[in-house]
């Protein structure tokens, strides 16, 4: 095994922060190391404060204590993970660090830590660190967790510091490069680690990364080794590269396995449950494309929209539309406003030009399962009540009108179809009925439909927009 390193001094002034400042919340954890060269009794962890004053790591005087929370990969804590901090710093300037390192890491740096990490506690290539102040405390200071960074495929919670950064500090270093409270931002892997004491000392650990070896603690220098894939080391496909050192699987995938993983939307047959009629629309074969993406190319053109009243009572009406181009996509989401372009056939099934021909029709109490709330599947009461709030008066109008008032016995006054008695709580559709949009010359032509649908006893009333637009 092969080592070089390299140490120098930082000068650090001695100035202090007064007693009423000398709080311990104001620290961030700055750089983990997890092995080095293949050893993984050689690990740190290194804190730095952000403001002065923050020297009080200790309980004495009954301020509470500080400590390290050691997770490993599944994100279980021990109570063997957890080293409290038994004295106060020395130096507390902003900027100033705490080295926490094992003894290992000491003799083989040539540097005195501040406090002593026990071996095996910190995980190299998944889990997690973070700094923790306990009260009681000042009611002005912050207690609890304070700063943390997950790394590696870390299993466990990581709250606000959302996804764990792919980088693992085995061989190389986590370095801080930013203050934002997201591990994937803040953290970067650095080939040459640095610890520093509370004293100001740094040593350097020059890497072995680059000199065309794979030596103790690389997976590749320069290059992949032969044999190795990213099928070899559990992808399906693409492409592996060496980085730092370090096998990069960032251009592998996990698509192509027929399981449907992170970022993935299917995965050959694996559909995640979707078919077209659960997306919305009258029927047609849902695929997979090769990216692992829903393609809604096969499903009919012909699709629901509920015309996005409350989600309460969306399931008494929704409006059906051929639309070939205005399709919804895997999440099923069918947007209210449809456009079409004069003479396109997927949309206008007129001829003329300046003009497109929608086909509608008005489904009521349609059992859609984009609308229900977990397991339970949306309300569909009996029908009183379809009022057609827009258009009014026009021909479009007393078509729509007719066609619904079809449904059942009923009477149309007042822009509204009353039935009598109310219709049964099953899914009907009216006839198809053609709606002409037509242009406003070179400028597209529009016209809004809205409904109030109301169940039976006066409530609950689903109200729903459905916005036509032809494009010359």
């Amino acid at each position: 095994m092969r080592w070089r390193l390299a140490v120098w001094c930082v000068v650090v002034g001695l100035g202090v922060g007064s007693p009423a400042a000398a709080f311990n919340h104001l620290i961030v954890v700055d750089e983990v190391l997890g092995s080095w060269q293949g050893d993984e009794t050689l690990q740190f962890v290194e804190l730095r404060l952000l403001a002065p004053g923050q020297r009080s790591l200790s309980s004495a005087g009954g301020r509470g204590t500080t400590d390290l929370i050691f997770f490993d990969a599944s994100g279980a804590p021990a109570a063997a993970r957890v080293l409290t901090f038994t004295r106060d710093l020395d130096q507390s300037q902003a900027g100033s660090r705490v080295l926490v390192a094992t003894v290992a890491l000491a003799a083989f740096a040539g540097l005195t830590p501040d406090f002593i990490l026990p071996t095996g506690v910190l995980a190299p290539l998944a889990g997690r660190v973070c700094y923790r102040v306990n009260g009681p405390q000042d009611p002005n200071q912050n207690i609890g967790i304070i700063d943390c960074v997950a790394y590696g495929k870390y299993g466990g919670a990581t709250g606000s510091y959302g996804p764990p950064t792919p980088l693992t500090p085995d061989n190389r270093s986590l370095l801080r490069v930013n203050t934002t409270g997201t591990n994937v931002v803040d953290f970067d892997a650095a080939l040459e680690p640095t610890p520093q004491n509370n004293a100001g000392v740094v040593v350097r650990l020059d890497t072995l990364c680059g000199d065309g070896f794979v030596s103790g603690g690389e997976e590749c220098d320069g290059t992949v080794p032969a044999g190795k894939t990213c099928a070899s080391v559990g992808f399906a496909s693409g492409k592996l590269s060496c980085k730092q050192c370090h096998l990069d699987t960032s251009k592998c995938s996990f698509c192509g396995n027929d399981a449907i993983n992170t970022g993935e939307e299917c995965d050959g047959a694996d559909l995640g449950g979707r078919t077209c009629e659960r997306l919305g629309f009258t029927g047609g074969t849902l695929v997979c494309s090769d990216q692992c993406t829903v393609s809604t190319a096969g499903c009919d053109a012909t699709f629901f929209v509920p015309g996005g009243g409350p989600r309460g009572p969306e399931c008494l009406a929704a409006w059906r539309v051929l639309n070939a181009t205005r399709r919804p996509g895997a999440d099923g989401k069918a947007p209210v406003r449809q456009p079409c372009k004069s003479g396109d056939a997927g949309c206008d099934g007129d001829v003329l030009p300046g003009s497109c021909t929608f086909s509608l029709a008005l489904c009521l109490d349609r059992d859609d399962a984009r609308l229900a709330k977990g397991t339970t599947a949306c309300a569909r009461p009996r029908i009183e009540r379809v009022e057609l709030l827009k258009p009014a008066g026009d021909a479009t109008a007393a078509a729509l009108l007719a066609a619904v008032g079809a449904l059942g016995a009923s009477s149309i006054e007042g822009g509204g179809v009353t039935f009598t008695p109310s219709l049964e709580a099953t899914e009907r559709c009216t006839e198809t009925v053609p709606v002409t949009v037509p242009t406003r010359g070179a400028k597209p032509g529009r016209l809004v439909l809205k409904l109030a649908t109301t169940a039976a006893g006066g409530r609950p009333v689903d109200r729903d927009t459905l916005r036509l637009v032809c494009v010359p």
